[in-house]
Order: C-alpha cells, then sequence, then structure tokens
C-alpha cells in the first residue's frame, strides 16, 4: 500500500516541523510528503531544503497560491504517481501516530467509500467546522455535525483539506481543487466531485494547532477581505454542482447583506468604514458572480 500526504504552508515554519514529523512517524508508514511553500520569508525553504529524507518532496512558489492554489499545485503532482491513498492537511495539523493506520483499516472494510476523514480536535474539543452535511441542497446550507454524531462511522459530504483522505484513483478521477478560487470552498468544491460520497471516521484523530473563535458579533460586523472569495467561490459551487435556483438563492442572501449594510450607514453610522466596506466588497462579488469571474483580487488580500 502506497501513501502520499500532502501539505500547503505559509510562514509557519515551527508548526511545520512538527506537522512534517508527525507525519514521517505514523504507524502506517507514508511514502511519499509533498510539501507546497507558499513563498514563506521565514525560513520555511530552508528548512525545507536541509530535510535529509528522500519521503519529503518540497515545492516552492514564488507568490502565495493561497490555500487553493497550493492543494491544487500538491494534489495535481500526487496525481501524476499511483498512491493508494493521499492524506490533506495544514500545517497546523497535527495527525495522531495511528491516523492513517485507522483510515486505511476502515477504508479496507468500507470500499464503497472514495473519502475518509477523521476527527479535528482544537482546544481539547471536536471542532465541528470541519466535517458537514448538507443541511438542504436547494439554498446550499451545510449542516455541521453535532459532537455527539461523532460516537460512530457515518457518511457525510463535506471535510475540510484538514484531514481528509482521498483514495488515490478517485483523485486521478476527479482532479485536483479549483486554484482560482485561492481560499475557502476549494475543499468544499472538491469534496462535491468525490463519488459515493466521504466516511468520518471517528477514531481517527489530529489536533489542529488554531484556536475555536466562532465569533457572536453579527455577520456584517465580521465580514473581512477573505468574505470575498467565499461569497464569490459559494456562487461558483453552486454554479458547478447544483443549478441556477440555488444560484438565484444565493444572490438573495448577498443583496439582504448588501441592503443590510446601506442601512446599518444610518442607524451605526459609528462604524461607517465597515459597512461601506462590506457595500464596496459585495458590490464587486456580484460583479464576479455574474461574469464568472474567478483568481486573485488584489484589493481582497491579507
Amino acid at each position: 500500500m502506497r501513501i502520499a500526504t500532502v501539505i500547503v504552508t505559509y510562514n509557519r515554519i515551527e508548526l511545520l516541523k512538527e506537522c512534517i514529523g508527525r507525519v514521517l512517524n505514523q504507524s502506517m508508514p507514508v511514502d511519499t510528503c509533498f510539501v507546497v511553500n507558499n513563498n514563506s520569508n521565514d525560513g520555511t525553504r530552508e528548512y525545507l531544503d536541509s530535510i535529509d529524507d528522500d519521503r519529503v518532496r518540497a515545492y516552492h512558489e514564488e507568490t502565495n497560491l493561497g490555500g487553493a492554489g497550493g492543494f491544487s499545485r500538491a494534489l495535481t503532482l500526487a496525481s501524476r504517481e499511483d498512491f493508494d491513498f493521499v492524506l490533506i492537511i495544514d500545517d497546523d495539523a497535527m495527525i495522531e501516530r495511528s491516523y492513517m493506520a485507522k483510515i486505511t483499516d476502515f477504508a479496507k472494510k468500507n470500499p464503497k467509500y472514495n473519502a475518509y476523514a477523521g476527527t479535528v480536535i482544537t482546544e481539547g474539543k471536536i471542532d465541528i467546522y470541519h466535517r458537514r452535511r448538507f443541511g438542504s441542497k436547494l439554498i446550499f446550507w451545510e449542516r455541521m455535525l453535532e459532537p455527539s454524531e461523532y460516537d460512530r462511522p457515518r457518511k457525510i459530504d463535506f471535510a475540510t483539506f484538514c484531514g481528509l483522505v482521498i483514495r488515490g484513483e478517485e483523485l486521478k478521477r476527479i482532479g485536483a481543487p479549483n486554484a482560482d478560487y485561492f481560499i475557502w470552498y476549494d475543499d468544499t468544491e472538491f469534496c462535491l466531485r468525490i463519488n459515493g460520497g466521504i466516511a468520518l471516521v471517528p477514531k481517527a484523530k489530529l489536533n489542529h494547532k488554531t484556536s475555536l473563535n466562532y465569533e457572536n458579533k453579527g455577520i456584517l460586523s465580521r465580514i473581512t477581505w477573505k468574505h470575498y472569495y467565499g461569497y464569490r467561490n459559494r456562487y461558483d459551487c453552486a454554479k458547478r454542482h447544483i443549478g441556477l435556483i440555488t444560484c438565484l438563492h444565493i444572490l438573495g442572501e448577498y443583496a439582504v447583506f448588501y441592503v443590510g449594510s446601506l442601512g446599518m450607514m444610518l442607524i451605526r453610522p459609528d462604524n461607517m468604514s465597515q459597512w461601506q466596506y462590506n457595500e464596496r466588497m459585495l458590490r464587486q462579488v456580484f460583479l464576479d458572480c455574474l461574469t464568472g469571474k474567478l483568481g486573485i483580487n488584489d484589493n481582497y488580500l491579507p
């Protein structure tokens, strides 16, 4: 059995060191670890080039391709070879030593699935954001699995690239994620191409070294540059995989956000810069959705 791992990294060298260490120390040996360095400037290039292990293959990009571009590059490379399974992780995902052993053992017994995903733990708790089902396909509502639903293996529709494992043959069939998404919804669109759904394997666990940060303030107050890509890519994903009615519903949602931001200019002028930002960004989202424009927008970068 041949196993590959793909990792995308950007300026998180200490996390990357631990991440790669966890991959290379799996009880089910990993044959190849593809690492795409998104033009980091914190010594990542030098660190990767110093690794004395033939399993690690580093690819240094001259620009930041975003998560979507990085994973597209890494998975394209992996798809050119014959691997039985390919694990997809960020540089802050620390898989337990038995992660791939538990995934592949389940996969042998449940060959009807073409992809598998373990449990993501953040700050000692199950991070429900990473494993989801369709709540309603018509309105493109994704429902997060509740912690109680991690009691046994079950079919899910979506898994983020934080511990998703895909069969090598299926990767060859569906191809890499859409690099033009830059960030957000690249994993969702990728999952919608997978035949047979994804199996949640709760006993396979990883520690996601980030924070549980579900903000309680209203959506209009927390819109950032990332939402430009999220809104635009969600629409494109629906257009590719669901249909016109869903696309119209999504545009209706964005119209509500747009009108809401205009209204907030009148009733909450103390936060005027946020509402003006929302108005400009949502106007661009509408334009790009209707024209089919993807790729990086220089006005919306970190």
